[in-house]
């Protein structure tokens, strides 16, 4: 028997079809920005994972297809409500746990970046979007009521497509900033249980479906149970990073709460003082101390600490703080520093590469800048480029750059790093800042001579924004 046709139930395959389109839009964004803290934001990972989502859709759509043209009505509302059922389980306690895991240790593999992506891709989404995917052909058979096939499946994509489109946009502009990203793959998975229940209900009774749908909202919680916790003062998955603050006792026996990005420690501070802790930090503030700047300039304010310091000298008058995530201030200020930004940090929550633009159209001018936007594990391949290193240098007299590249400077992303500075601001100096024994190290890469550097003169070849491998050399560099 089909659908009915009259009352609310009529509209019941339309609001599923929304559904499956929803979900799998919100995925494919999730799963990018999961993806994020790992290998950093480039095309390589946007590509790589849509091309994934597109083949599991079309196997999905082949096979659900070939399936409901051999199924009466109730066995395709029984398939369907347990495809459904089955993607919301394989989402929340399978693909968004360990995605980050695995990705993780296919790069340690060798397995290079596209490789990495494309084989966590396959193993942990193709087979949800894959059942999910199938409701549209099934949708099309349940409704094609007076045989005309193509008017059916037509209705049925455009409510999926409105879905897709309504979770491309709802995820990154309305669910990640107010909920962060955790949360939004619970509605992901809530929204997908739903839809199988509504399914069920002519085929299954009530009480069967909350049970059902009770026992698979108890299976979210095995992640947590499997997966080591980290104790984190504050934690919170924005659109852009994930933020974490955390204190330490270091080796000296003093208490560091650090502010932690991509899982690397972007600032620092000793709790008893308040002191920044960070040695790049330290070693930028020297750097600026040789110039003397009053107009500042920062780009990737992280946990505020090189403004707030400099900020209380007298010789600073402003300083502009660039992120492009404006979730920092308020993270900074409340869960980090535990105290307001001085007036003189005017904080601007743009892209950088807008950011630079529009500072030059205003005919605003610094004589230092610290570019410290390469954070943790990944990196903003758009951010090393000639073409920004050259619109910095219109806007600066003194740059500095904060890096993790090898200490040999041996790596194809630090040879290239290096070179793309230097063709831009035609000359670079290094200065290791960290002074460890660790073969990864900070480096503080300046457009002229500061105390303890010296002059790279090694070859390279510059990153442009036509031709930009900086995500494939980073990636290998860092694992």
């Amino acid at each position: 028997m089909p659908f009915p046709t009259l009352s609310l139930r009529t509209r019941i395959p339309w609001i599923i079809a929304f559904i499956e389109g929803f979900s799998t839009l919100a995925v494919e964004v999730i799963a990018i920005r999961l993806a994020i803290p790992v290998v950093g934001s480039s095309i390589v990972l946007t590509g790589v994972i849509l091309g994934v989502v597109l083949f599991a859709l079309s196997a999905g759509y082949w096979r659900g297809g070939s399936l409901s043209a051999h199924w009466d009505t109730a066995k395709l509302r029984r398939v369907l409500a347990r495809n459904l059922l089955l993607a919301a389980l394989l989402y929340g306690a399978l693909a968004f746990p360990f995605e980050a895991l695995l990705l993780q240790n296919f790069l340690r593999w060798d397995f290079g970046l596209p490789l990495a992506i494309g084989s966590m891709a396959m193993i942990l989404f193709f087979a949800p979007i894959y059942l999910a995917s199938q409701t549209v052909p099934m949708l099309a058979e349940l409704t094609n009521f007076d045989g005309k096939a193509g008017k059916a499946s037509g209705k049925v994509l455009f409510f999926s497509t409105v879905g897709s489109v309504a979770g491309g946009i709802v995820t990154p502009v309305w669910l990640f900033p107010s909920i962060g990203v955790h949360l939004s793959t619970y509605v992901v998975f809530g929204v997908l249980i739903v839809a199988a229940a509504v399914v069920a209900l002519d085929s299954y009774r009530p009480p069967v479906i909350a049970i059902a749908s009770l026992g698979a909202m108890c299976v979210l919680w095995l992640p947590d149970r499997m997966l080591p916790q980290p104790d984190n003062l504050f934690a919170f998955d924005s659109p852009y990073q994930s933020i974490r603050i955390v204190e330490t006792k270091k080796s000296n026996g003093r208490v560091e709460r650090a502010f932690m990005m991509g899982g690397g420690r972007a600032s620092g501070i000793y709790t008893d003082t308040g002191e920044t802790s960070i040695l790049y930090v330290q070693a930028a503030e020297k750097a600026w101390a040789e110039t003397r700047a009053g107009e500042i300039l920062v780009i990737g304010a992280a946990g505020f600490t090189f403004p707030r310091d400099v900020a209380k000298l007298p010789a600073t008058r402003r300083i502009d703080a660039v992120d492009v995530d404006p979730a920092v201030r308020h993270i900074a200020e409340r869960y980090f520093l535990k105290e307001q930004l001085n007036p003189k940090i005017q904080f601007l929550p743009i892209s950088a590469r807008y950011a630079v633009k529009k500072l030059f159209q205003d005919s605003r001018h610094y004589g230092f800048t610290l570019i410290d936007a390469y954070y943790g594990q990944g990196i903003p391949d758009e951010l090393v480029t000639v073409e920004f290193f050259r619109d910095v240098h219109l806007i600066s007299d003194h740059t500095a750059v904060n890096v993790i590249l090898d200490k040999d400077l041996e790596s194809d992303f630090a040879l290239n790093l290096l070179a793309t500075f230097r063709e831009a601001f035609g000359a670079v100096w290094v200065s290791d800042v960290r002074h460890g024994t660790d073969e990864l190290t900070n480096i503080l890469v300046t457009s002229w001579p500061i105390a303890g550097s010296a002059p790279w003169n090694g070859e390279g070849t510059a990153y442009r924004d036509d031709r930009n491998s900086a995500d494939r050399d980073h990636v290998e560099l860092m694992w």
